[in-house]
Formats: structure tokens, sequence, C-alpha cells
């Protein structure tokens, strides 16, 4: 196959990439003296490589890191001889072991990616390439080209024939051998296969397309051109080739031509919206506009076409169409038409262009919620994580459209992204009324086991020794939000006998007890979380909140005071600070702790619920009855929430407008005295 599949190791490294792996060898040199066993198998497994015997080299490799289990060095070693020997399978347990001692280490990555790729293991091999070119392969131009070449390859297979395209040009810009024009061809034709799996019938034509894709390439645009136009005049009914060739003939300039390019496109692919979109961009450009738009109407009409929006945008208003083109119906219609034809360009995997073209709807359209979280799932394709949390949380916020598995990718997606911002409790609110049902069960479960651990990454960032771990938290989770707490607690047990050193395992079964006022149990559990995660200030928190429960604000107070600083920004760190100093009578501290609280979480009650209590006793009824009717507008909209979305007795929270304090006493207004 491609002549760059295996990359040798080479003997030695880069002054970068030896520091890289010898350095944690400097910190432990008073140990490795220590252990003549170590350091024997250590430098006769050096040896052995310097002098060419692999074999042996893995050897002691093995026997060394099997002593020392943190030799970032020898598991390196012993991978990637592993790797160049074939050793497919095996290698990966050790480059494993080299991403887990140093996750920024894209080498390590990129070696664990080809393994998994000759293993067949398609699905990981694609995430941990793209993590390793996402960090960098060093300053080994062959590891990076080879690397560049397989996730090409893959994501070819997923159907990211655009970037497999853009990543082929980059990798190979200056010279592309046989195999990588094969790989450019099918990403030309658009053939979600590897090049094994290709008809052997149809090398001549996918070799062809690869050698006019490369020539796209170079700065000479005519000679491209003209080997286009030969190659679809060789196979003129091949899908994607029309299209391929409008493609270039509209960067050149030549907007006629594209466009019957795209019409004979349509006639070959009559399903795809690929040439569709293509259409509706040319027609302004064309002299044909008059004719183009009755084409490109025709098509979207089409309901197989309509089928495959992500989601369909919502009504934009609720006037009939008027035929008088100058009307503000006419004027809305073509709003939507904008807006069709930006979710055609999501549809068709143009992510870049629908973003630019669903900013100019959500522009006529601030109110049309769906459009702006497709222009967030967009952005999530690019990469663009900030951007797509933003936009996807403002059309949760305005409302979706659309068919319900689409929905709940929105939902999903803008839950992976607070997962990765530490907004846990969020996306496992959000995660809540989506368990169990439509194609992303899994998957949806899977994230609310990442909310309980509390794990601030996106879901394929995280190492596959961890999957079964953080699915059964996800049942647990599901559990603990229906308060199905009889069978949570058994399989929550269970899951800390497995686990005992995990973090936040204990935290979870921490708040759940406390949420069933077993307390003594909770608190336990909570000071084992604190041995396993010192410098969280969750269990802090949560021992502080059970102790106000239980009218203890003595043992309140050393709690709270270890979250606030532990966690400065936390709003109910403060809170609770400012209510262990209100029950101990300490006003002034009281009120200092809770007008903070007050400004990072402005729209919580029970702050507003216990600064009146603190004003009142500092004798200064204005604020105090300021603060009062604050809290009854604010306890009001709460209930109004609560009665919409029902209540859940599971709280594990840290969102700072999240306390599991009660809202008031049994009047439910603040004292006034």
């Amino acid at each position: 196959m491609f002549c760059l599949r295996k990359v040798p190791v080479p003997p030695v490294r880069s002054a970068l990439l030896a520091l890289l792996l010898i350095s944690p060898l400097a910190a432990q040199d008073s140990s490795l003296q220590a252990n003549e066993s170590f350091d024997s198998d250590a430098k006769a497994a050096a040896a052995a490589r310097e002098a060419g015997n692999s074999g042996e080299a893995i050897r002691d490799y093995r026997r060394a890191v099997e002593m020392r289990a943190d030799w970032e060095e020898g598991w390196w070693y012993l991978g990637t001889l592993q790797y160049d020997a074939d050793r497919f399978a095996e290698a990966i347990p050790a480059l494993k072991k080299v991403v887990q001692l140093d996750p920024a280490f894209g080498p390590a990555w990129n070696f664990l990616g080809l393994c998994e790729f000759e293993t067949r293991d398609y699905e990981n091999s694609l995430a941990d390439l793209q993590k390793g070119r996402e960090l960098g392969a060093g300053d080994d131009p062959e590891i990076a080209r080879v690397s560049a070449y397989h996730l090409a390859l893959l994501l070819n297979r997923s159907g990211e024939f655009t970037k497999a395209a853009s990543l082929l040009n980059s990798a190979f810009a200056d010279h592309a051998p046989a195999d990588v024009k094969a790989a450019l061809g099918l990403s030309l034709l658009r053939v979600p296969l590897l090049p094994q799996e290709v008809d052997p019938s149809q090398d001549a034509l996918v070799q062809a397309a690869g050698e006019t894709a490369a020539l796209l390439a170079q700065p000479d645009s005519a000679k491209a051109l003209d080997s286009f136009r030969a190659l679809v005049d060789r196979y003129p009914n091949t899908p994607y080739l029309h299209y391929g060739f409008g493609i270039a003939l509209a960067r050149a300039g030549r907007y006629d031509e594209a466009l019957q390019q795209q019409k004979a496109e349509v006639k070959i692919s009559p399903a795809s919206t690929l040439p569709v979109i293509e259409i509706r961009s040319l027609e302004g450009r064309s002299r044909h506009s008059q004719d183009a738009p009755h084409a490109a109407e025709s098509l979207v009409r089409e309901p197989r076409i309509v089928e495959m929006y992500a989601l369909k945008t919502a009504p934009v208003s609720g006037k009939v169409a008027q035929t008088n083109s100058n009307g503000p119906a006419s004027a809305d219609r073509d709003d939507e038409g904008q807006c069709r034809g930006a979710m055609l360009l999501y549809s068709a995997e143009n992510y870049s262009e629908a973003i630019a073209a669903l900013k100019a709807c959500v522009a006529r359209q601030p109110n049309n919620g769906t459009a702006w979280a497709v222009m967030g799932l967009s952005e999530f394709e690019t990469k663009d994580y900030s951007n797509a949390r933003i936009h996807l949380q403002r059309g949760e916020d305005l409302g979706l459209s659309g068919r319900a598995e689409s929905v709940q990718l929105a939902k999903y997606r803008l839950a992976t992204l607070l997962i990765q911002n530490s907004e846990f409790d969020r996306a496992r609110d959000l995660l809540a009324s989506e368990t169990a049902i439509g194609p992303r069960a899994q998957e949806i479960q899977f994230a609310l086991g990442m909310t309980l651990l509390r794990i601030p990454l996106l879901p394929q960032q995280v190492e596959a020794s961890k999957s079964n771990l953080i699915r059964t938290a996800g049942d647990i989770s599901a559990l603990l939000q229906a308060s199905k707490y009889d069978e949570a607690f058994p399989r929550l047990q269970s899951l800390l006998r497995q686990y005992p050193a995990t973090p936040f395992l204990h935290y979870a079964y921490g708040t759940g007890l406390a949420a069933m006022s077993q307390y003594e149990d909770a608190e336990l559990q909570l000071r084992q979380e604190i041995a396993i995660s010192p410098n969280s200030e969750l269990p802090y928190v949560r021992l502080a909140s059970i102790a106000l429960k239980t009218h203890r604000p003595a043992d309140a107070l050393p709690s709270a005071q270890h979250a606030v600083e532990l966690a400065n920004d936390s709003a109910e760190a403060h809170y609770l600070l400012g209510r262990s100093w209100l029950e101990l009578g300490q006003q002034e501290k009281a009120l200092q702790e809770l007008e903070s609280a007050s400004k990072m979480a402005p729209n919580s009650p029970e702050v507003h619920f216990n600064l009146a209590k603190a004003y009142a006793r500092a004798n200064l009824p204005e604020k105090a009855e300021q603060e009062r009717a604050t809290f009854a507008r604010l306890n009001a909209l709460a209930e109004q929430q609560r009665s919409r979305h029902g209540s859940q007795s599971y709280s594990g929270s840290h969102d700072p407008t999240d306390f599991s304090i009660p809202r008031a006493d049994s009047t439910g207004v603040p004292e006034s005295h």
C-alpha cells in the first residue's frame, strides 16, 4: 500500500522531544539508582535498541516499565518498537500509557492512531489521529505526513471529503505519491470507503480522479480544468464529477460553465443537495439567473431534499405569502428562503458556508431559535467550540423546532460543550429529559456519566479505558435524577468498591444520601471525597449545607470557610459562609459574604431571602424590605419553573444559581425583626 504506512522510529530524537521524555527521568534519578534491577533493564533496553536488536529491546523495556509504571520514555520506546515490528495490537497499551502520562505529546497520539488503524479500530484511530494533529507531530515530518494520510483516509470513510482533500493537499503539497492521489480521488468522487475496500474494477477511475484532484491544488488552474474536462468526457455519468468540475470552474470565475455542470450533476445525482446549493449560489452571478432560480426552487421543494434538513426552520411569520414582490410577505418569504439555503448548506456538510449564511439568517430573524442552533452545530463541526456553545444555548433559550432526533442532537451537543466548560450541572439538567429515548440514548448516558464524574472533556476525548466506568455512572446519574435512590445506591456502592479512588463518586453518593436526609452517612462519604479531591470545594460546600440543615452553624463555618478559600468565585460557598455567620450572630460578616454571593448570583431567591434577614438584624429596614421584594419576585419565578419542569430531588450541583438550601421558612416570607 502507501509507502509511508510505517514510520521508522529514529534512534536519536530532537532536543525538544528528548526534553519531554528525559526530564521526568531526571526527577527520578534517586529512585532509579536505588533500584538496580530497573537500572540494569533500562540500560540493557537502550543498548539493544541502539544496536538494532528490537526483540531484546522490547523484552527489556517491558521488564523495566513493569517496575516503573510512570517511566514515560520506556513506554514510548516499547510502543514504537512494537509498532515498527508490526506488533500493532501489542503497541496500543504501551502508547496509551504514554498519552496518559503526557496528554500533550502529539507524536504518541499519532502512533496510537496508526496502530489502531492497522487493527481496524477505525473509530478510535480517527479520534486519536485528530488529537495528534491538533497537538502537532513534533519535528519529524515523516510522522506528520503518514499520520495526515491515514487521518485523511478515515475522514473520507466518515464522509468528510472536503476536510480529507484539504488535509492531503496540505501535507503533500510538494509531491503526492500514487496512494495519496487515490485518496484524493475518493474525496473528489465522495466515496466513503478506504482504498482497500474499493472494487478493483474502479481503480482506473479513482486514480484518474486523483490525478485531477492533485492538479487542482497547483497554481496552474488551466491545466487542472483541462484535466477535469477530459475526465468528465471519459466518465460522463459518474456521480460528483460534474459537481467537482463545476466547483473548479466557479473558482476560476467561469460561472456560466459552472452552472451547466451543476445542472448536469442534478440529473445524475437527483437526491443530492450539493448541486442545488451551488445552483443557488451561482444564479446571482450567472447571466442565466432568470431561469436558474426556478430549477433550484423546484429541487428545494422535493420532499427527499427537505427531509435531509438537520433542523427545519420555524415559520417566519403568520402571514400568507402574497404574489406582490414588493410586499412585506415577500420579504418574509425571502428571509425564509435564505434560512432554508443555510440549512441545506449544513445538511451538505458545508459548515463554513453554512455559518456565513446562518449569520445573515439570524440577523434578519433574531428570534429563530432553530437557526441559532444550526449555526452552533456548524461551529461545533469546525471545532469553534466557544461560539458553538453560545449559539446552541441561544437556540435552546429561544426554542427549537424540527424532528425530535434533530432537536435531541442540538441538546446533546450543547450539553457536551457545557461539560467541556465544567458546567456539569447545567449539562446534567439538559440531558435528564433525554435519557433512554431517541437514537442518541447511549451517547446521552455516557455524557451523563461525565457530569456525575465531573470530567471536563468532550466525549471523544475520554480515554477508552474509562468507558465502562462512565457508562455505569451515567446510569446512576439518570436514576438519581429520577429520585430512584433504592436502585441508585446499591449501584453506587458497587461502583465504589470497584473504583474506590475515583474522584467525585463519593461526592455523588454523599449528595444523594443528603437528599434522603441520611446526613451521617452523607458526611462520611463527603469526607472520603475530601481525601481524594482535596482541592475541590464541592464536598466542603455540601458539608456546610448539611450542617446548616441540621442546625449546627458552628460545624458549618469551617467547611464554608474552606470552600471559599478553594473557590473564591463560588457564589454558593459565599452564601453558605454568610448563612453560617448569620446563624452565629455575626451580622457584619454575614452581610459581607451574602452581598458577595448576591453579586455572583443575582437571581438566587435564597441569597436575597437571607440578605433580608441579615439587613433586618443589622437594623437596616429599607434594605431589608428591598431584599424581601426581590426574594418574593424571584421565588415566584422559581415556583413557576418548578411547576413547568418538575422538581428534582437529587442535587449534586455547583451551579452558582442552584443552591440546595430550603427556599424559605414555613411562612415563605423572610423575618422582619
